[in-house]
């Protein structure tokens, strides 16, 4: 099982088309619209996104973005047998969208997986993944969620985090193909006031928190976003100076290291010798919702690193108490 595309709801496609091209590099792919709904495309590498927007009230686009913040709407995975993963989808508890297009699985939480039996070309020349993506979750679903994706799709668990601050807290479990390698981690709040409740409310709902994407080296692609004005979530105060502490025979003064501190790029060792770098955007919608992420994974490097994830998770919620109250 691959990804085939992320599919976004937005109020205006050709804007987030055009910032994905003029920020990210991605290239535009197709233009489509039926008089209901507008289409936009871009790729890069093996990373195909499709924006759409509504051009009447009563669309399908509209009636969800009156319901949930602008963001991911579908997840499009490639499986090898198309009916076998419908009918044993249906099973549990998921159904057969039946005015789509394309055989459209719906998951019993409201999560639209188009499903095809083909990947889409990777574009040469334009070194880019998806590296992972994350689902929030209610609390109290993580469990069955996680079974869900696990008998429908085949993942297999692998780390539980479970990260806290003195204010709110999550639960994690991360869920990884055996033979694609994809990664599949999801988040349910742990206390009534975690940032994951906060993404839960403002999205109306579950739905997909953050994309990763992997460009190879992530110093180049974060300082052109930084240049370009994409804002990036900042480490929590101390983050360096414990990282230091928590890995000493890092070269912390040599001047590539001194690069990625200055970007405020994550830096983490999940195993001896491995090296895992991640930076995070602030929302890019007008909600504490949906984020992009980048990563760099060094020396093979596998899953996550808890001092990253708790990083993250501090610097979410220092992002969230600056919000208007009323937002």
């Amino acid at each position: 099982m691959q990804i085939h595309h992320l599919q976004f709801y937005v109020q205006d496609a050709d804007y987030w088309q055009g910032w994905f091209v003029q920020k990210f590099g991605f290239i535009p792919t197709h233009r489509q619209e039926d008089g209901e709904t507008l289409r936009r495309g871009v790729a890069r590498g093996a990373v195909w996104l499709e924006f759409a927007s509504p051009q009447r009230g009563s669309s399908p686009v509209a009636q969800y973005l009156d319901h949930h913040s602008p963001g991911v709407a579908a997840v499009a995975f490639t499986v090898s047998d198309l009916e076998a993963t419908v009918r044993f989808a249906e099973t549990q508890g998921g159904r057969l969208d039946l005015t789509a297009s394309q055989p459209t699985i719906i998951t019993p939480w409201g999560m639209r997986h188009p499903l095809y039996t083909q990947s889409q070309p990777a574009l040469r020349h334009q070194t880019l993944t998806l590296d992972h993506l994350v689902l929030n979750v209610p609390r109290g679903e993580l469990v069955p969620v996680v079974a869900w994706y696990a008998a429908v799709f085949g993942l297999i668990p692998q780390q539980r985090f479970k990260i806290h601050t003195a204010d709110s807290g999550l639960d994690s479990q991360v869920l990884r193909h055996p033979h694609s390698g994809l990664q599949l981690p999801i988040n349910e709040p742990s206390t009534p006031n975690s940032q994951i409740q906060t993404f839960l409310d403002h999205n109306g709902g579950s739905g997909v928190q953050h994309i990763a994407l992997a460009p190879g080296a992530i110093l180049p692609l974060t300082q052109r976003l930084q240049a370009a004005g994409v804002a990036f979530l900042s480490p929590p105060p101390d983050y360096y100076q414990q990282s230091k502490k928590r890995y000493p025979h890092l070269p912390w003064r040599d001047r590539p290291w001194r690069s990625l501190q200055a970007a405020g790029i994550l830096i983490d060792c999940p195993q001896p010798d491995a090296l895992l770098l991640q930076i995070f955007t602030e929302p890019i919608f007008n909600a504490p919702t949906f984020f992009i992420e980048l990563i760099e994974r060094r020396s093979q490097a596998e899953g996550f690193g808890a001092g990253n994830f708790q990083a993250l998770f501090e610097a979410i919620e220092q992002q969230q108490r600056q919000l208007p109250q009323h937002c």
